[in-house]
């Protein structure tokens, strides 16, 4: 954490003000106050320095900082405001600031102004109190004090950003993870469905009329009542893994050769060594993809079915041909403006990943899904 990283070089920091101190007395003989002046801080900033816990420890009990800013004032105040120990001693009001509340830290920084005044007071002369000593040396404490206190909040209020941040990156993927969901129920679910219940309707005349097709109808039924399952469990998997732990390439064969399992067709691949690193732009050709191979079943009729994969100058290109019925290009606009937006969908989806998708086809030639899409990363926006 940045505030414990603080402490931890403000503990340093005074380790160099002692290490500093210990320099300017060498060659001459130390006091006993002096020596343990020096040792008590030693070992209280080293211990600080090692263990991150004490500031966790500090701030549950202010009290801890309190005396450690009585303790080494006192030392001050025994060893005189000329002792390099003062250097050392600084830094305990940044400490202050970076880890008591504002009220707590005033009353121990009054605390301590107040016995550094006070040994100043005791070891002036006649003239009394230097200039640097009565005024320069309190305002540096009070300074380091507001500094560790405005370091402290601002740090708080990053903390609170980031959380706010995070909380709104978790509310945008819910709802993206919801209109997902809403667009796999409605460009796929939903055709599943209208298509059982539109055969369904018709199934009651045909019993009476054409029963040898009423048959072919119940056979319908179960097959597209099959294909809602599994479009039901897709999205579900969806919700819980990425589209596929290998590559691109390796996930579309994976839904192509699923789709010719449970179409009893015999699909032509041409699938390069392909991939992106963008699981977004994974999922959206993938999705394509399984749209267009159900579109194949069922409205193409008996036909060879090519499924390319491949890079093209940049670009990951898709492709699903069939030599089936094809269709109007009129009839197409027609179901458009009927309701039924199943091309628009996937051009949707390639959109949203920086790509485009066209549809073409004649009737009694077949039909030709194709789909472009950048192979470099997404830019977040």
């Amino acid at each position: 954490m940045p505030l414990r990283q603080l402490t931890q070089v403000t503990l340093l920091a005074r380790l160099v003000g002692l290490a500093a101190g210990l320099l300017a007395l060498s060659g001459t003989r130390m006091s006993l106050a002096t020596t343990i002046g020096f040792l008590v801080m030693g070992f209280t900033s080293f211990y600080g320095l090692m263990n991150t816990s004490v500031l966790d420890l500090a701030r549950r009990h202010p009290l801890i900082a309190m005396a450690d800013a009585v303790l080494l004032a006192g030392i001050v105040a025994v060893n005189g405001i000329d002792s390099p120990l003062l250097l050392a001693a600084l830094t305990t009001a940044l400490l202050l600031g970076l880890w008591l509340e504002p009220f707590s830290g005033a009353i121990v920084m009054i605390c301590l102004v107040s016995l550094y005044v006070g040994a100043a007071l005791l070891g002036a002369g006649a003239q009394g109190p230097a200039f640097t000593a009565w005024v320069t040396i309190p305002f540096v404490y009070v300074t380091l004090w507001l500094l560790g206190l405005t370091m402290r909040r601002s740090l708080e209020s990053e903390a609170r950003a980031q959380a706010t941040l995070r909380d709104a990156v978790t509310t945008a993927a819910a709802t993206e993870e919801r209109t997902k969901v809403a667009r796999e129920l409605h460009d796929n679910l939903a055709k599943s469905l209208q298509g059982i219940a539109m055969t369904a309707t018709a199934l009651p005349l045909q019993l009476q009329r054409h029963p040898e097709r009423a048959a072919e109808s119940a056979l319908s039924i179960r097959e597209m009542a099959a294909t809602a399952v599994h479009q039901v469990r897709g999205v579900m998997v969806d919700l819980r893994a990425k589209t596929s732990q290998g590559t691109l390439s390796e996930a579309t064969t994976q839904v192509v050769l699923g789709w010719a399992a449970r179409s009893g067709r015999n699909p032509h691949l041409m699938i390069d060594d392909v991939d992106t690193g963008d699981e977004a732009t994974r999922y959206e050709l993938l999705s394509v993809l399984g749209e267009s191979l159900d579109n194949v079943h069922r409205h193409a009729g008996p036909c060879e079915v090519t499924v390319e994969l491949r890079e093209d100058h940049g670009f990951l290109v898709l492709t699903v041909r069939d030599t089936g019925s094809g269709f109007d290009p009129d009839t197409l606009r027609a179901a458009q403006a009927a309701g039924h937006h199943g091309v628009d969908g996937m051009q949707e989806r390639m959109a949203r990943v920086g790509g485009w998708c066209s549809v073409t086809g004649e009737p009694g030639r077949g039909t030709l899904v194709e789909c472009r899409v950048p192979v470099l990363h997404r830019v977040e926006r």
